[in-house]
């Protein structure tokens, strides 16, 4: 029974270890390169857009409910802790888009890089369908491949999303 409680005590202790810092849930915060990320709904902003705010001052926002970070991101351990340096994030923006001859609403995704001095984010990229959800990244030092569970694929270098062709 000792054992339950310590191990109950000690992902209690985990938990409030990692939101300190953190004004929101745990979920909407990032360790990075350059500080703290977290992100700020519409709910909790209280106006039209979802903010991204890094040690505490705004770096992105967009017209959405939410914004999705994604678990499969680029990082390393530091001190016991994950440090993430690039992260996809994904969000459907209020304004519908026209894709692929299709309007309504995308799931649109932008990849956030904090290995510089200053976050870079990258153009705004959409799976072939415009819904379709990530199936998996491969980052590499160079570059990263983003594979869209319709098929899509992007590359990211430099601060840019590309489509690769069906053959790449």
């Amino acid at each position: 029974m000792n054992f339950i409680k310590v191990i109950l005590f000690a992902s209690l202790g985990f938990h409030g270890f990692c939101v300190a810092g953190c004004k929101y849930e745990e979920s909407s915060c990032y360790l990075t390169n350059l500080g703290l990320l977290e992100q700020q709904e519409k709910m909790i902003s209280g106006d039209e857009y979802s903010h991204l705010m890094l040690n505490g001052k705004e770096i992105f926002k967009t017209k959405s409910a939410y914004m999705v970070l994604n678990d499969d991101n680029m990082g390393y351990f530091k001190n016991k802790q994950y440090v993430t340096i690039k992260l996809i994030i994904s969000f459907v923006s209020f304004e519908p888009c026209l894709h692929n001859e299709y309007y309504g609403y995308c799931n649109k995704n932008i990849i956030a890089d904090f290995s510089d001095k200053k976050p870079v984010f990258s153009n705004i990229f959409i799976s072939d369908s415009g819904n379709s959800v990530i199936n998996w990244v491969s980052w590499g030092k160079k570059n990263a491949i983003i594979v869209f569970e319709d098929g899509s694929r992007f590359k990211y270098e430099n601060g840019r999303v590309e489509r690769l062709k069906k053959d790449q």
